[in-house]
């Protein structure tokens, strides 16, 4: 099997090697590009449904194969696929202490490697010489598809593993009567079968061709009985056990409410698609479009195609064999592969193999050696720049996952409570950013009240701890009343962007204090709920006594204020990106200061619209007195700097921040007092004054 391929020159061999390891260790660095992030861009749906079963599964210490996807209610199951990877996960993450997410990518990028070696050996079959089959190697692991979903917290790549030494084993243990790859071969496809059953059924496809060829190469003599004999003992296992899992898993799915649409059944048509969507035009051409844009780069598409017709002649039939078997599941599975760009994984290597086949042929050329290698160069850089342009912003991007919905979630309800969701389908997304169990549901399932009911009434004994409603879909109404004879508030508490939270009425007094203490982005309370007000306006206040939410106000400021007045009230307001505290005459703010030298340092500054050439005197800012006492005993106060700020007779005081320093000393400790008043005119009309950090070293 392995003789008959024109083999490499040593150098040309260790220059392929070391090529390929320049290679590997660019995927490596891929990988890692927001190591630290928890995030999971790429399908983030999917990972998310994913990371959930993980995170529940660890939590519960559940290793049951029925295990918990806490999105559509209770009871908790609704398995997909076998969970190892996500037990391998979980493991993983004990083992070395790391996240999950840290966890579930070391999970993916170690399966993918150990798809590397498979592939090695595949190539024999081939008849590629091992020193040439660094260039295909190379390939694969410059995709940019690889890069970026090979360390997915998806199934995928570990089913690709499986599927690869399934291929491997079968063909070896077959041809070569050899009991240890027969091992290999009934463990990988049953890996293959429980873990992603479209996988394996992918690699089943130039299994059985090869097997088929196997038998008509033998039909004489009666070999064909012992071939047939060992390939029907390998797939025994992996079919049973692969049959096994869907009556398993379908089993699991019926005793829940939602969770019956998802038997096998019911999704038969999409899985394995229609004549429609198998021949649908539009379809193809998001699929050319995914294969073009995201598994690779077009240009590179193209440099393999004009070599595999022009210079790589010698392996067509394996290129055209390798390509076809890439686009066969795009036939068996039409809807998965046009919807789901992570599904490439699966196949992406075959693709890559034929595009590195072409560069075999060109080494097994007499060509020049420097052409050989500007077409590695070509197609292998090609791909590397793709992933630097297109995937690696977005993965670069390091946060700590989710939104302020899910961190507020997170925040407002407790560790056992339910989140009921409608409006976002059953995007696993909310539930696992917030470390949540949920039942959500579809907005047509939402319009079926006997549905809803049942759902609902499987949560017996559990806790909502809150509703929430995305948009405005039909059947919220209906679903808020019956949430309410639960307990839940007819009120809402708060709204991000088009999204509505309602929470237990016994609670939500309380969480309106939590909302207004947690300043989470983009978030507010709901219409005709206000905030208990601590009177802040137009009196002397203590910082000490100001509730926590009122805090904030005063955040950048260092030292706080001990106490404050301000005749309409303290305010911050954001102006080009930064949090501006509003000091509209007449604003006091007094600190209590050690005594020595100290540096008070801030920016004081008006918009152009308080004094702007177009308002007529009597309607502009006269400008703002900035002035700095120190305070004695009773009224007694000892001017230490005064400046009179106006922006519209002084043009070096406009800008919303112009910096404002004064040194003084304090011959012992006390109080100092930072006035700002009304201008000469003594009025305060557009007298709309900010001041920036303020600090007093």
């Amino acid at each position: 099997m392995e003789s008959a391929a024109p083999s490499p020159a040593r150098l040309e061999a260790r220059l392929a090697c070391v090529f390929f390891v320049l290679c590997l260790g660019f995927n490596f660095w891929g990988v890692h590009v927001g190591w630290e992030s928890r995030n999971l861009p790429g399908g983030e749906f999917r990972q998310a449904q994913t990371a959930l079963s993980a995170y529940w599964i660890k939590a519960e210490n559940n290793f049951s194969p029925a295990y918990p996807t806490p999105v559509l209610g209770k009871p908790w199951s609704i398995p997909m696929e076998f969970p190892l990877y996500q037990w391998t996960v979980v493991v993983t993450g004990k083992l070395t202490g790391w996240g999950l997410t840290k966890a579930g990518r070391a999970v993916s990028i170690a399966c993918f490697y150990l798809c590397l070696p498979a592939v090695f050996l595949l190539l024999a079959r081939w008849r590629v010489a091992p020193g040439h089959r660094w260039l295909v190697l190379a390939v694969i692991v410059t995709c940019p598809l690889y890069i970026y979903y090979g360390r997915a917290f998806l199934i995928e790549t570990m089913a690709l593993m499986f599927g690869l030494w399934f291929w491997v084993a079968f063909e070896r243990a077959v041809a070569g009567r050899s009991r240890l790859w027969f091992v290999v071969a009934v463990v990988a496809g049953t890996g293959a079968g429980l873990v992603k059953v479209t996988t394996f059924l992918l690699y089943l496809v130039p299994v059985a061709i090869w097997a088929l060829r196997q038998l008509w190469n033998a039909r004489q003599g009666g070999a064909w009985r012992r071939h047939f004999a060992w390939m029907t003992s390998i797939l025994v296992v992996p079919f049973a056990a692969s049959i096994w899992w869907v009556h398993f898993s379908d089993m699991t799915k019926q005793a829940s409410p939602l969770g019956r649409e998802l038997v096998s059944a019911n999704l038969r048509s999409f899985n394995l698609g229609t004549n429609a969507t198998r021949f649908s035009l539009d379809m193809w051409q998001t699929k050319l479009g995914i294969i073009a844009g995201e598994v690779t780069w077009l240009p590179v598409l193209l440099v393999a195609a004009l070599l595999a017709v022009s210079l790589a002649r010698s392996r067509w039939r394996d290129i055209v064999g390798c390509t076809a078997a890439f686009g066969s599941v795009l036939f068996l599975f039409p809807a998965l592969y046009t919807y789901h760009t992570y599904y490439y994984v699966a196949n992406a290597v075959l693709l890559m193999i034929a595009m590195g086949l072409g560069l075999v042929a060109l080494a097994e050329s007499r060509l020049p050696r420097g052409i050989v290698g500007l077409a590695v160069l070509l197609l292998t850089g090609g791909q590397a720049c793709h992933y630097l342009r297109s995937y690696y912003p977005g993965q670069a991007a390091v946060t700590n996952g989710g939104d302020a919905l899910s961190r507020s979630l997170e925040t407002l309800t407790q560790p056992a409570d339910v989140l009921v969701v409608l409006g976002q389908d059953w995007n696993s997304m909310l539930p696992y950013y917030a470390k949540r169990r949920a039942l959500m549901l579809r907005d047509d399932i939402a319009q079926q009240p006997a549905r809803v009911a049942e759902a609902l009434a499987a949560l017996k004994g559990e806790k909502i701890g809150a509703l929430v409603i995305a948009g405005k879909p039909d059947g919220a109404e209906g679903l808020l009343e019956r949430a309410a004879a639960l307990g839940i508030s007819r009120q809402a508490l708060y709204v991000w962007n088009d999204t509505v939270v309602y929470v237990p009425a016994e609670r939500h007094a309380a969480l309106i204090r939590v909302v207004a203490t947690h300043p989470f982005a983009e978030i507010a309370l709901a219409p005709g709920v206000e905030l208990p007000q601590a009177k802040v306006v137009n009196e002397w206040c203590r910082y000490a006594d100001l509730e926590p939410w009122q805090r904030p106000l005063f955040s950048g400021m260092q030292p706080k204020p001990v106490r404050f007045f301000s005749t309409y009230g303290p305010a911050l307001t954001e102006t080009n990106g930064r949090w501006l505290f509003g000091a509209h005459p007449v604003t006091r703010l007094v600190f209590a200061l050690p005594a020595g030298r100290h540096v008070l340092r801030t920016t004081v500054g008006l918009p152009e619209e308080a004094y702007g050439a177009a308002l007529a005197e009597a309607d502009s800012s006269d400008g703002v007195e900035i002035s700095l006492f120190a305070v004695g005993t009773g009224e007694e106060r000892r001017l230490l700097a005064m400046r009179q700020f106006d922006p519209r007779n002084n043009a070096g005081d406009r800008g919303i921040e112009q910096p404002l320093t004064t040194e003084f000393t304090l011959s012992e400790p006390g109080e100092v007092e930072l006035y700002f008043g009304p201008g000469p005119q003594d009025r305060v009309t557009r007298d709309w004054i900010r001041i920036g950090p303020l600090t007093i070293d």
